[in-house]
């Protein structure tokens, strides 16, 4: 039996923010990881995806710009964008293993399971904490159709020696799309199989944009239909039709990572998403925590939220509950070309609460930031509320990330549309067009 203050599952940015806290606090403190340390976005999520994002972004722009200035093609090494995207994310597991070593963070690697509310195994050692804090995140859902063994999940993709010739992108959410752009721009067929509404948490107005830049870029779309077996080159589907693949993509979402956890020997309440949190991110059991993606907390899945949760119950359990959890509005960003971003409520949303509000769809493609760079889909829809504050905030264009960072700046301060309609930025940028976003 060993002992310690407390025990972090999970090594994404919640568990290691909690157990950084823990150490420097000097807790005797241990963490569990069952795939490689430094969690999922830094390795088979946000920045791997986005290194390899960096070829098709900047071939996308070299493609969009032939005829203003720019001529001959651009094309894409897959092998080498891989190697690249390798350097980086092969040093992360030593780099986290050497910042345990440094704090003196106890570093297990194996399948933890709960024993009692006090007590987990792991590797067939048995560890014993009064304080528990689970962030073991999510893992991508799995299908359950004839050959959906030979499917690829999102971390799989991530390790795709060659582009697929023939791609088929299972689901309508940030990683079918994202990874369709990819490799669509790399060259590959693409398909996207859509059972239900794409991106459904996205302003749909957008969405439906998004979706004919998809089209305009050579991708298919099949709408209202489920995958009903794969075998060979053949995916069948249940409209009747068969599309031909070499690599099926399965991006129908994540579910909580809890399934052998034995969180009912630890007397913790969970359900499909996730553990059930209290607003101090406690479960239901007084000593046991939860944070980041697989609490069900009220925030979207997201690393900046992981963060910020991990700290929070980290200091909840170190000084009782003081702190609640603020749902502060960050951006959501699908990487797709071109970017589709929203922060804060969409119309659908505020109409189904009654908020009174004001703002409509504006195709800003011929204001001269987006001329310039012949972006034809740019548009943006920015939703004002009575007391003058901006209550949602939608984008879609080149630039749209970086608008959606400004607009939720103005929104995690209270900033009132006015004063920001106000504000100077350097103009010609993508700043400077935010003025003329909020008139009436």
């Amino acid at each position: 039996m060993r002992t310690y203050d407390c025990i972090v599952l999970g090594t994404g940015a919640a568990g290691n923010q909690a157990a950084y806290k823990f150490a420097e606090k000097g807790l005797r403190v241990a963490i569990i990881e069952n795939f490689t340390p430094g969690g999922t976005c830094s390795q088979r999520g946000c920045d791997a995806k986005k290194i390899l994002l960096t070829g098709s972004e900047a071939k996308d722009a070299v493609e969009r710009l032939l005829g203003y200035g720019l001529k001959g093609l651009v094309s894409i090494d897959w092998r080498q964008l891989m190697e690249r995207k390798n350097e980086y994310t092969r040093a992360i597991p030593e780099q986290t293993r050497n910042r345990y070593d440094d704090l003196g963070i106890d570093y297990y690697h194996g399948e933890p399971r709960f024993l009692s509310n006090k007590k987990l195994l792991v590797d067939e050692i048995e560890l014993e904490a009064e304080q528990f804090l689970i962030a073991t995140g999510l893992r991508p859902r799995e299908l359950s159709v004839p050959g959906s063994e030979r499917f690829l999940n999102s971390n799989e993709f991530l390790e795709l020696r060659d582009v697929p010739r023939r791609l088929v992108c299972i689901g309508g959410g940030y990683i079918s799309f994202e990874f369709a752009h990819l490799a669509r721009i790399a060259g590959a067929e693409v398909t996207i199989v859509l059972r239900s509404t794409a991106l459904k948490q996205f302003e749909q107005e957008l969405v439906a944009v998004l979706l004919e830049a998809t089209e305009a870029l050579g991708i298919h779309i099949i709408h209202e239909t489920e995958v009903v077996s794969y075998e060979d080159t053949t995916l069948a589907l249940s409209n009747g039709t068969n599309v031909q693949a070499d690599v099926v993509l399965n991006a129908t979402g994540r579910v909580a990572s809890i399934d052998s956890l034995d969180l009912n020997k630890a007397g913790v309440i969970f359900e499909d998403k996730g553990i059930r949190v209290n607003d101090y991110l406690q479960s239901s059991a007084p000593n046991i925590y939860a944070a980041g993606d697989v609490a069900v907390s009220g925030n979207p899945a997201l690393t900046p939220f992981a963060g910020t949760e991990g700290r929070l119950a980290a200091c909840n359990m170190l000084e009782g509950n003081t702190r609640t959890l603020e749902l502060l509005p960050v951006p959501s960003i699908v990487f797709t070309a071109p970017n589709l971003a929203q922060v804060g409520q969409t119309e659908a949303r505020l109409k189904e609460s009654n908020v009174r509000y004001r703002g409509k769809l504006i195709d800003t493609s011929s204001w001269q930031t987006n001329v310039r760079i012949k972006d034809p889909f740019a548009r943006a829809k920015v939703l004002i509320g009575e007391d003058d504050q901006i209550l949602g905030a939608h984008f879609i264009g080149v630039h749209a990330a970086e608008l959606a960072n400004y607009f939720s700046f103005a929104m995690q301060h209270r900033i009132p549309s006015s004063a920001l309609q106000k504000t100077s930025f350097a103009y010609p940028t993508p700043a400077s067009d935010i003025a003329s976003l909020l008139e009436d």
